[in-house]
C-alpha cells in the first residue's frame, strides 16, 4: 500500500508542479530561518570572543570603548583622539609585558593599514607564506585574504589613499612595497596590510621626506611645508632623507595591545589606569561580550518571531492541503468507487504531506549551510 500512496501522492504532486513549490519553499524559509539565525549568532559570538580572548588589555585614550576596540581589534572606524607614543613609552616602562602600539587611520586602495611592531606578528602567530616581513621604511605585509581578492603578491606596490587633500600637512599618496604574503589566520589580520609604525607615521605625514626646495620656489618661502614635495615612493636613493616633524612621544600610535606577563602584571596595569583622567584600560573581552549580550538579546527576539512566522507558515500550507483536497473530491470519489479503502487514501494524503515537508527540510538544511559558509567567510 504503501508503493501505491506513494506513486498517486508524486503524480499529484506532478500535476500541479507551481503550487507544490512555492509549498517547498515557503515551509524551506520557514523552517530555515529560526536555525539560520541560531547558527549565525554563534557564529558571530565565537569570532568576536575569540578575537577578544586573545587581546588581554587594550589602552587608549579616554573615550568611546566600543570604537577602540572596534578599531584596534577589527580595524573598522577610525578614533576620533589617537593615543600619543608617550602612552607606548608608559607601558614598556611599566613593565606590564609586551606592548604593542596599533596605527588604525589610513588605507590602500580601499585595504586598511595597521602600523604595529614586529612582535604583533609572533603574538597573533601570523607567519609569511612567502617573502619576508616588512624591515625598512615604506615596507608592507599582506593578510591571506588580500593577496586573495586582490591578487597581491611580493614585488607589487600598493597606493596609499589620501586622507584629507585640503590640510598640506597630511602626507599625500605614497607607493607601498609589498614584501611578504601573510598566511590564513581566519581573523581580521587577514584582510588588512600591516607595516611598521614608522612608515604608517609617513602617511601621517609626521615623517617625511621632500626633495630640494629653492628660495622662493613653490612654496612662496625658504623651506617646504611638511605635506609638499613629498617623494611618491620610498625607496633605496631617498629613504635616508626622511626625517621626523617632533618627537616620537608626540606622534600617534592609536592605541596599544598589552600582553601581561602574568596575572598579576595584568591586574597591576588595570589599577594603574583605573582613575587615569587621560587614558582608559579596557578588557576587550568585556567589551565585546556587553555588544554580543545587546546581538543576543535581539536574537532572542527574532527567533520568537520567527517562530510565529514557521506557525504560521504550518497553519497555511495545511490550509493549501486541505483546499487541494476539495478541489480533488470528484478524483476521490472515483477511487472510492473503484474500490479503494479510506485508508489507502489518507496514506495517500499524508504521503503527499511528508514528501513535501522532507524537500523542504532538505531545502532549508542546505540553505542554512549555504548561508552559514557565506556569512563565516564574510566575517
Amino acid at each position: 500500500m504503501i508503493r501505491d500512496a506513494s506513486f498517486l501522492a508524486l503524480s499529484w504532486l506532478r500535476s500541479t508542479p507551481a503550487r507544490t513549490v512555492v509549498l517547498a519553499l515557503g515551509l524551506a524559509l520557514a523552517l530555515g530561518l529560526p536555525v539560520f539565525v541560531q547558527g549565525a549568532a554563534a557564529l558571530l559570538q565565537g569570532a568576536l570572543l575569540e578575537r577578544a580572548a586573545s587581546s588581554p588589555v587594550l589602552l587608549g585614550q579616554q573615550g568611546n570603548e566600543y570604537d577602540l576596540v572596534m578599531n584596534a581589534l577589527y580595524f573598522r572606524g577610525r578614533l576620533r583622539s589617537p593615543a600619543p607614543g608617550s602612552l607606548l613609552t608608559r607601558a614598556e616602562e611599566g613593565d606590564y609585558g609586551v606592548a604593542v602600539p596599533l596605527h588604525v587611520r589610513h588605507s590602500a586602495e580601499g585595504i586598511p593599514v595597521v602600523g604595529t611592531s614586529p612582535e604583533y606578528y609572533a603574538l597573533r602567530g601570523l607567519a609569511v607564506t612567502s617573502g619576508r616581513l616588512p624591515a625598512l621604511l615604506g615596507e608592507v605585509v599582506v593578510g591571506a585574504g588580500v593577496a586573495a581578492e586582490r591578487g597581491v603578491a611580493p614585488g607589487d606596490v600598493l597606493r596609499s589613499d589620501l586622507t584629507d587633500l585640503y590640510d598640506l600637512s597630511a602626507g599625500g599618496a605614497l607607493g607601498l612595497q609589498v614584501v611578504g604574503v601573510l598566511g590564513p589566520g581566519n581573523s581580521p589580520d587577514d584582510a588588512v596590510v600591516l607595516t611598521s609604525l614608522q612608515t604608517a607615521w609617513v602617511l601621517d605625514g609626521a615623517l617625511h621626506g621632500h626633495g630640494d626646495v629653492q628660495e622662493g620656489g613653490a612654496a612662496g618661502v625658504g623651506e617646504a611645508s611638511p605635506g609638499i614635495f613629498l617623494f611618491e615612493q620610498i625607496d633605496v636613493s631617498n629613504r635616508d632623507q626622511f626625517h621626523l616633524h617632533g618627537g616620537p612621544e608626540s606622534l600617534s600610535v592609536g592605541a596599544v595591545l598589552v600582553f601581561p606577563r602574568d596575572r598579576a602584571a595584568h591586574d597591576i596595569l588595570l589599577g594603574d589606569f583605573a582613575t587615569d583622567p587621560d587614558y582608559q584600560a579596557v578588557r576587550p573581552s568585556e567589551v565585546v561580550g556587553a555588544i554580543l549580550a545587546i546581538v543576543l538579546r535581539l536574537r532572542d527576539v527574532m527567533t520568537f518571531g520567527l517562530g510565529l512566522l514557521v506557525a504560521s507558515t504550518l497553519g497555511l500550507s495545511t490550509v493549501i492541503l486541505l483546499l487541494g483536497l476539495r478541489l480533488r473530491a470528484p478524483e476521490l470519489g472515483l477511487m472510492r468507487r473503484m474500490g479503494a479503502a479510506p485508508a489507502t487514501l489518507a496514506a495517500v494524503v499524508a504521503t503527499e504531506a511528508v514528501i513535501v515537508l522532507g524537500a523542504a527540510t532538505l531545502l532549508a538544511v542546505a540553505l542554512v549551510r549555504v548561508g552559514l559558509v557565506f556569512l563565516e567567510a564574510m566575517i
